[in-house]
């Protein structure tokens, strides 16, 4: 399964670093980056999607033939 976020900084250095340090903790870099600015001011954000793939784990519960919940464990790897 793959996680997506979005990170956001003001342009320059911060921006910089905080993308270096996502694809160092193993992100990818998700499309061009974009950028907004304020019209006071004149800040600029720059804006960079992002992905990973993960390991999701989950409970699968089901009723036997009595009725009684029974729970197993199931694990998707990266590689599904």
């Amino acid at each position: 399964m793959k996680e997506y976020k979005v990170v956001f900084n003001l342009e320059g250095q911060p921006f910089d670093e905080m993308v270096s340090q996502c694809m160092n903790d193993g992100w990818q870099l998700h499309g061009n980056p974009w950028s907004h600015q304020e019209p006071e001011g004149g800040l600029v954000h720059l804006y960079q999607a992002i992905t990973r793939e993960v390991t999701v784990q989950y409970v699968m519960v089901e009723e036997d033939e009595e009725g009684t919940e029974k729970a197993s464990k199931e694990e998707e790897n990266k590689d599904s």
